[in-house]
């Protein structure tokens, strides 16, 4: 019988990002600023790829990190591997080289994060990729190899279900510090850094290096890190890991260009029909039920329709533009594989960034806006809000 894990209250939206907010709060300015940019950049590296929703959780995150957070000044993006590139070797291409502890705790942080959204994806091959070709697991003193590890993974994802799931409820990201290994051990890996974190799920089960405490040692290998080593304690001072071959991942292909132009003025049309009060027409807008992914709810067209109204009773929009209440340049398009088996045809995210705060009115807005397209009679519907 399969365990379930399900979130005892239903969360308002931004309950994810504050999850998420605490184990940066000890960083100075310029770390901060530093990770911001770091986990900046790999959400719109998971965007490029398709993994929209995914990216569009790590810039919310980055924005947190650093609201003051300027994208434009972000110049060594075209320094980075491209986003196909870094998915195709399993997600674990440095960002930046770590030349001291400030910068390592930049990188490790990022790499830690998006092996855990792997996690939460419930994708074995790519979490997989981020260790060694073997690992050490000290609690047991074996080692165990990739291919095997993927399998153990795949085990647990048959088992357990991780949707619903942030971060914040399978680690205490508060606790997430780094330090540098001993130097024997970079002598003989390769330059080797540790992550220390508690978890706060059990998944000892299925996991054998599981802990309440862990400790993952972190190598790299010319342009990569790999998990080297997991456990407390050190790994005998004979072994070494085997050689990791990087995980092949196909990006999926890009949506037409006249399908994202479509949703893209659908959205448009929508939103410029909300500025103007007229509820009736930004409903058109809208499937005949919507789902309201971060409450958990699903609502039908009349009740959003008067919820709507609701809002321009008390709600002044005189003299604003779509682009006052949202961020033109941070509007994108992409395909994504959400929902797509169930709806049984294609289906588009469109992301954007808020300039206005409208959640004390309306329970769903978030800071980072995520609409699910999906094709209606021709038409191109919101049929769910994330």
């Amino acid at each position: 019988m399969k365990n379930r894990f399900i979130l005892a209250a239903v969360l308002l939206c931004a309950a994810t990002v504050l999850g998420w907010s605490q184990f940066y709060k000890d960083y100075d300015d310029a770390t901060r600023k530093s990770l911001a940019e770091a986990t900046w950049l790999a959400g719109k590296q998971y965007q490029a790829v398709g993994k929209t929703a995914k990216g569009a959780e790590y810039v919310d995150m980055a924005f947190h990190i650093w609201p003051g957070l300027d994208t434009s000044s972000i110049g060594d993006a075209v320094a980075l591997p491209s986003a196909a590139e870094l998915l195709a070797q399993g997600g674990t291409l440095l960002i930046a080289a770590p030349a001291d502890e400030r910068s390592a705790a930049r990188t490790l942080s990022s790499f830690f994060l998006r092996f855990v959204a792997s996690l939460l994806d419930e994708d074995a091959p790519t979490a997989a990729g981020f260790l060694d070709g073997s690992v050490y697991l000290i609690t047991t003193g074996s080692e165990i190899s990739r291919p095997d590890a993927e399998e153990q993974l795949a085990a647990l994802f048959e088992s357990v279900s991780l949707a619903g799931l942030g971060p914040s409820d399978v680690y205490d990201l508060d606790t997430l510090v780094t330090a540098k290994a001993p130097a024997s051990i970079s002598s003989a890996w390769g330059d080797t850094w540790i992550m220390r974190v508690n978890a706060k799920a059990d998944f000892s089960e299925y996991l054998p290096f599981w802990e309440k405490q862990q400790q993952f040692y972190v190598r790299s290998d010319a342009s990569q890190r790999f998990i080297a080593a997991i456990g407390q304690g050190v790994p005998p001072a004979s072994w070494r890991p085997a050689k990791a071959a990087p995980a092949a991942v196909a990006a999926p292909a890009a949506g037409a260009a006249e399908d994202t132009q479509a949703i893209r003025q659908a959205w448009e049309g929508c939103l410029d029909a909300f500025l103007s009060k007229n509820a009736n027409v930004a409903v058109t807008f809208m499937d005949d039920q919507v789902r309201l992914l971060r409450m958990q709810q699903v609502v039908s067209r009349d009740e959003l329709e008067a919820s709507f109204n609701g809002t321009f009773e008390s709600a002044d929009f005189g003299g604003l533009a779509a682009d006052d209440l949202v961020d033109p340049d941070t509007v994108f398009v992409q395909r994504t594989s959400d929902f797509e088996a169930e709806f049984g045809g294609t289906v588009y995210l469109l992301g954007a960034k808020a300039r206005m705060d409208l959640s004390d009115t309306i329970p769903f807005w978030t800071t980072w806006q995520a609409y699910y397209f999906r094709s209606v009679d021709g038409d191109w519907k919101i049929f769910a809000i994330r």
